[in-house]
């Protein structure tokens, strides 16, 4: 194996979930709470962008998918608080000696819209990986009110490579 694939990993992720109208929903989205008029349907707490990002930890470490981890078929993931799930790929991360070097999120949605909130996010992501988390928004363009889609790109480093 090539001495680099021990240095850096990139991690790739997408999560897509189903929305329904609801108003003053209390969503998580990127580890705040916000009251929204709609609802992602999800077996936890439906925060996409932690599950992308999540996800994308998981994949740069070569340790499958968010699913492998908290089953959808698992009664104890019920409702569960995706900064869990989170800070269970940290710990993974940190087992193997990585660090979270930056990530990437885009989050689509016709109906969800970040505005302030984007900045809001960034912010407590960036201050809570100790790292560089830059957040997009972009639209479907087609008045999309049941979908929602969101990417996330990292980069993990090697904690020995730091100088």
């Amino acid at each position: 194996m090539c001495g680099l694939a021990n240095k850096a990993k990139v991690g790739f992720s997408v999560d897509y979930h189903n929305l329904v109208k609801d108003k003053n929903y209390e969503q998580h989205l990127g580890g705040l709470s916000f009251k929204l008029d709609y609802k992602i349907i999800a077996h936890s707490d439906g925060d996409i962008i932690i599950h992308t990002l999540s996800e994308a930890v998981l994949g740069a470490l070569g340790l499958g998918d968010l699913g492998d981890w908290f089953s959808d078929t698992d009664s104890h993931n019920k409702g569960r608080n995706s900064m869990e799930m989170l800070d269970f790929c940290i710990n993974k991360c940190n087992e193997a000696n990585y660090i979270i070097a930056n990530a990437d999120i885009t989050l689509v949605s016709d109906v969800i819209f970040l505005k302030e909130n984007k900045q809001k996010i960034s912010e407590f992501l960036s201050k809570y990986l100790n790292t560089q988390v830059n957040l997009k928004a972009t639209r479907f363009e087609d008045n999309c009110e049941t979908k929602i889609k969101c990417y996330c790109s990292c980069l993990l480093i090697n904690k020995n490579d730091i100088h």
